[in-house]
């Protein structure tokens, strides 16, 4: 199999993942802040690489709770022209009262473009009320609205 085969097959199944996903749950319309977190503690860490090709984003990652690891697969579509980056993060986990709470669909704000490496945080809310407070490096480009959507689910 050639590498542009594999690389095709690698962009429909990723396609087709966020089609089936975003099927299934809805995030929810506003991205949270540093106000909707504040007087809350913390339930847990997470860790998390995803690269966006066009307007599609694959990545995973490590969420951490009471010393257990549970790692996790998640695919994003930006709303916009698209994008060729990659996000490294780690955080904190707010209102996460279950670990099966962790999976779904989360909303994501950002900067409508960004050019180059740039540190920074990162928010993101589901359906469940679950909100990951990322710090960490965008590297690459993006052209998008500044909303995104990321779907995670449980299991490597």
């Amino acid at each position: 199999m050639t590498v542009r085969a594999r690389m095709s097959g690698s962009a429909a199944a990723a396609a087709f993942a966020v089609l089936a996903l975003s099927g299934c749950a809805t995030p929810p319309a506003i991205v949270p802040t540093a106000a909707d977190v504040r007087g809350l503690r913390p339930t847990a860490r997470v860790d998390l690489t995803e690269v966006f090709v066009s307007g599609t984003g694959l990545g995973g990652g490590t969420l951490t709770v009471d010393g257990r690891r549970y790692p996790f697969t998640l695919t994003g579509e930006l709303i916009g022209p698209g994008a060729l980056s990659g996000i490294q993060g780690e955080g904190v986990v707010y209102n996460l009262r279950d670990v099966s709470q962790f999976a779904g669909a989360y909303i994501q704000g950002g900067p409508p473009l960004s050019l180059g490496s740039l540190p920074g945080e990162i928010w993101l809310k589901n359906t469940h009320g679950v909100i990951i407070r990322l710090s960490g490096l965008q590297n690459g480009f993006t052209v998008s609205s500044g909303r995104y959507q990321i779907f995670i689910q449980l299991g490597g």
